[in-house]
């Protein structure tokens, strides 16, 4: 049975402060945009079993936040950089 987990702004800002400070793991990481299928770096800080996002390092406020309960994670290996240039590179994403 699932529950249910509600978080309002003030826990959501609370708790990504503590996961800024005190995450299990904090960093860069890229992000699949939904409007242009398109991948951009994101800062994201792992506190318990929640993923929060934010545009940089420096931003106050998360961008988003993933809850992660009943997820699994999986490690792809890095896109092969082509020696041809960009062009070559944009084609395979």
């Amino acid at each position: 049975m699932q529950k249910s987990v509600r978080y309002n702004e003030g826990h959501a800002l609370f708790l990504s402060a503590v996961a800024r400070k005190e995450g299990t793991k904090r960093g860069y990481l890229s992000k699949k945009t939904a409007e242009n299928s398109r991948w951009s770096e994101k800062f994201f800080a792992l506190y318990q079993n929640v993923l929060f996002y934010f545009e940089n390092e420096q931003s106050a406020r998360p961008a988003g936040i993933y809850l992660l309960e009943g997820c699994t994670c999986e490690r792809t290996p890095a896109p092969k950089v082509s020696t041809t240039g960009k062009e070559a590179l944009e084609k395979q994403v």
